[in-house]
């Protein structure tokens, strides 16, 4: 059994495409959905397409707009709910994984990289130059998606988000069109720094801001008791906002019994220990470990995904911090669930508060926390697990955090995810996407439409 148009759709492509295709008639592409991240959620594309050029992505968006082929580009898999495979059967995917070239320009302090990069090989190869680029910690995540949507990692609060750090960007528009350089169109260069992830082409070229790093970085481990986690988040809110910018931190909570505070900071233990002397002194750890090293192997060694099947929840804390009541509904979540989660606080700040909120598509700026949530759901108790994390997150959210929440971390169940992800820049978004995709293309439930029937303020 084929769906309408499947034949006319391989007509198409099969003398256009120089790159290979899986047909979902053949079911060819096994392997395809086994790179997706989050196992929970998979459907059944029509096809998979994986382009080795610009070329090759123009003509798959045209067969699929001739065809009435809904488009999505894939280049990673760790949409959180597999939004990169679509939100239905039998749409079209653009797989970029093959076109991965990367030209680093240390004179200019840039690079140039293909979309179809992990963050690991964009890591690897800035490494070896003794540069970096802010993003995410998961060395396996694609660059496109992270980069694109905001990028949340170590180094934000020294040189911002990953979107902030676009310099230009090749895009393959809805009608084909290849614009080269998306700076020279304002708005759609706006968009892309924060939404470009959320359906207005194909993003198949990335200029990037890059920096020089210290040679030697030191990393940290502060290990505590369960039942300090109040004491951390009160040190954490009072110092938060006042710690140097080359010092990064993350809490993680995995259990009910222990966590730990992992931080990085720009240079050697020695430089470290002022800046850091008075949390340790005020928070007091049960155990301390630093190590020196170069930035990639301190950050992307041990920091590999896993499939699996999970649900994640997003949250911004404001300037003053999470409350004491706030972290008590927090702790006594953890205790339910007892295991098989990961709870992870990040400090922001810094270089992110120095953009404005409407300088680019990227809003949540003047935050001192972004906090999620990951659930583990490969349990007897599936269920039960999913629904008591979404009445705690609702209470959470209505009643201890911001409005906001980071839409690379996408919730399909979140309510009024246009404003909690985008707020007052959403209008805008729209109005863009009726310019460069009217017939929505690239679409799923999540990405921007082309009507607003709703007002964010």
């Amino acid at each position: 059994m084929s769906y309408v148009g499947e034949e006319s759709l391989q007509e198409c492509l099969d003398p256009r495409i120089k790159g290979t295709i899986s047909y979902r008639k053949d079911f060819a592409y096994k392997n395809d959905l086994l790179l997706q991240y989050n196992a929970r959620v998979i459907h059944y594309p029509v096809a998979f397409v994986h382009p080795i050029d610009v070329f090759d992505v123009q003509s798959a968006i045209k067969c699929g707009a001739m065809l009435n082929f809904t488009v999505i580009p894939r280049s990673g898999g760790h949409s959180d709910e597999s939004y990169s495979i679509g939100d239905r059967d039998c749409i079209l995917i653009v797989d970029l994984r093959y076109m991965s070239k990367i030209i680093i320009d240390t004179t200019t302090q840039t690079a140039k990289i293909e979309t179809g990069n992990t963050l690991n090989t964009l890591y690897y190869s800035l490494n070896e130059h003794v540069f970096a680029f802010p993003s995410g910690e998961c060395s396996t995540t694609g660059v496109a998606g992270i980069i694109l949507g905001g990028g949340h990692g170590y180094l934000m609060r020294k040189f911002g988000m990953s979107c902030d750090n676009i310099l230009d960007a090749q895009i393959v528009l809805a009608n084909g069109t290849i614009v080269n350089h998306a700076k020279e169109y304002p708005e759609l260069f706006w968009a892309l720094r924060g939404a470009g992830n959320a359906g207005y082409g194909i993003v198949t070229t990335l200029t990037l801001k890059i920096y020089p790093i210290p040679k030697i970085v030191t990393s940290m481990v502060l290990t505590y008791d369960f039942y300090q986690t109040q004491l951390v988040y009160s040190v954490i809110n009072k110092l938060g906002n006042s710690f140097h910018q080359n010092l990064t931190l993350m809490f993680d909570h995995q259990n009910d019994v222990q966590f730990e505070i992992r931080g990085y900071y720009l240079g050697s233990l020695k430089e470290a220990k002022p800046h850091i002397q008075k949390l340790i002194d005020l928070a007091k750890p049960k155990n301390e470990l630093y190590v020196e090293g170069d930035w990639y192997n301190r950050l992307v060694v041990n920091t590999v995904g896993n499939r699996g099947h999970y649900k994640d929840k997003s949250f911004y804390i404001g300037s003053s911090g999470l409350s004491y009541e706030g972290v008590e509904y927090l702790m006594e979540f953890m205790k339910n669930l007892k295991r098989n989660f990961l709870i992870r606080t990040m400090l922001a700040g810094g270089r992110v508060d120095e953009i404005g909120r409407n300088e680019t598509a990227f809003v949540h700026r003047g935050l001192l926390y972004m906090l999620l949530i990951e659930v583990t759901l490969d349990e007897d108790n599936y269920e039960i697990r999913l629904k008591d994390l979404e009445i705690f997150s609702r209470v959470f959210q209505k009643n201890y955090t911001s409005f906001e929440s980071y839409q690379n971390h996408i919730d399909k169940e979140l309510d009024n995810w246009q404003c909690r992800y985008y707020a007052e820049n959403f209008r805008k978004l729209v109005e863009i996407k009726q310019k460069y995709d009217p017939n929505n293309l690239f679409n799923w439930s999540q990405s921007i439409p082309t009507s607003n029937e709703i007002l964010c303020y």
